[in-house]
């Protein structure tokens, strides 16, 4: 390969890399709005007085708007169905507020079960109107993730549309296991099991 050729790849890598890896003094935006949500839900989760089994409807309702203003969740529903989105378009209707319940609750039970996680900034990665910012999560018990978050540019300002955890997609394992069921069963079927499993994480 021409030596010249070899020195303007590199160059080009180069600025690529340093264009769209920004060091976390120098976030987009999304990175501040991250950490804020992040740290008021520990706030709820760490609050004695919405402790407890008694106060589980009021601490849920909490988390709920926060976890609102983070996570764009009907974007969340259509990527997760991907091109049966399209396909079922007239249905969205019915499975986008049954798929944020259920997303919601999910959600929300591993927050409660890992409430007291330590969360390290790594670094954000930005491409046009998307961010990806990567993070280190560390359990009580010591163990460790990585976990990542992305999120776009919405007319409501940075939202999240996905969580990846030791690499793998939230929304790509729902898609996945979506276009499953979808190749055997009615869109209806669907439905009926999203409601069973909301069911059982009450």
């Amino acid at each position: 390969m021409n030596r010249r050729f070899t020195a303007a790849l590199g160059l080009f890598v180069l600025v690529l890399t340093t264009a769209f890896s920004l060091p976390l003094h120098a976030d987009s935006g999304a990175l501040g709005l991250l950490k804020t949500h992040i740290s008021n839900l520990q706030q709820v989760l760490s609050d004695p007085k919405l402790a407890g089994d008694e106060h589980l409807i009021q601490r849920r309702k909490s988390e709920r708007a926060i976890l609102q203003q983070l996570f764009d969740f009907e974007e969340m529903a259509q990527r997760s169905l991907g091109a049966n989105a399209r396909r079922y378009n007239d249905r969205l209707g019915e499975f986008t507020p049954l798929f944020i319940d259920f997303l919601e609750h999910a959600y929300m039970g591993t927050l409660e079960e890992n409430g007291d996680a330590k969360i390290q900034y790594l670094r954000e990665i930005v491409v046009d109107d998307s961010v990806e910012i990567n993070t280190k999560t560390s359990l009580k018990n010591g163990r460790e993730y990585r976990v990542d978050y992305r999120l776009f540019l919405s007319p409501a300002g940075w939202r999240a549309y996905d969580v990846i955890v030791e690499g793998i997609s939230l929304v790509g394992n729902y898609r996945s296991q979506f276009d499953r069921v979808l190749q055997k069963k009615s869109f209806d079927e669907l439905l009926q099991d999203l409601r069973e499993k909301k069911d059982k994480l009450n």
